[in-house]
C-alpha cells in the first residue's frame, strides 16, 4: 500500500502534471466560451483563459525540470495537451478562416503518425521526448495560432499565415520520420 501511494505521487499525481490536467479543462472552458462569444469583450475572456492555460505549460516543464519530478506521464501528456490545444485553437479558428481545415489536416495525419510511433517505441520500452525540430514547431504554430485568434485580419494575411504554419508542420513531420526511421534502423543493428 504504502509503496504503491508513493510510486502514485511520484509518477502521477506530481504538480507539473496537474498542471497539465488544468490545462485540459482550461481549454474546454476556452473553446466553450470562444465558440459562444458575441462580441470582442467575451471573445478576449476566452483568450484569456487559453492564456492561463499557457502559463499552465511553461510553469508545468520548469516545475518538473527544476524540481526533478519528470516523469514518463509527463512526457507523454504534455505534447498531447500541446497538440489538443492546436486543435482546438484550429477549430475555433475554422469559424474566421476556411483555409485552417488544412492546418487540422496536416495536424491529423503528423499526430497519427507520431501516435503511432509513440506506441510502437513505448511497447519496446522507449519514451521519446520531443525533440528540438518539434518543439520549434509547436512554438511557430502556437504564437501563429495566437496572431490568428487575437487580430482581425485580411485573407490575404490570414491565408498567409496558415500557409507557413502547413510548411512549418510537413519539415517538422518529415524531421521526425527520419528521427524514428534512423532510430529505428538503430535498434535493428544492435539486435
Amino acid at each position: 500500500g504504502k509503496l504503491m501511494n508513493n510510486k502514485l505521487f511520484k509518477e502521477v499525481l506530481t504538480i507539473p502534471n496537474l498542471l497539465t490536467l488544468l490545462r485540459f479543462i482550461l481549454l474546454g472552458v476556452f473553446m466553450v466560451l470562444y465558440l459562444n462569444a458575441d462580441n470582442n469583450t467575451e471573445k478576449y475572456t476566452a483568450i484569456v483563459i487559453l492564456a492561463l492555460g499557457f502559463l499552465t505549460d511553461f510553469f508545468d516543464g520548469f516545475i518538473a525540470r527544476r524540481f526533478d519530478m519528470v516523469s514518463d506521464l509527463g512526457k507523454v501528456i504534455d505534447p498531447i495537451a500541446d497538440k489538443l490545444s492546436h486543435g482546438v485553437i484550429m477549430l475555433c479558428l475554422c469559424t474566421k478562416y476556411r483555409l485552417m481545415i488544412i492546418l487540422i489536416a496536416i495536424l491529423i495525419v503528423k499526430e497519427s503518425f507520431m501516435a503511432a510511433m509513440g506506441i510502437r517505441n513505448f511497447t519496446r520500452g522507449i519514451v521519446n521526448s520531443a525533440k528540438w525540430f518539434g518543439k520549434i514547431c509547436t512554438a511557430i504554430l502556437f504564437v501563429a495560432l495566437i496572431v490568428l485568434l487575437v487580430f482581425d485580419m485580411t485573407d490575404f494575411w490570414a491565408n498567409s499565415i496558415i500557409i507557413f504554419c502547413a510548411a512549418i508542420m510537413l519539415w517538422s513531420l518529415v524531421m521526425y520520420i527520419r528521427f524514428f526511421y534512423r532510430e529505428n534502423k538503430h535498434i535493428n543493428a544492435a539486435k
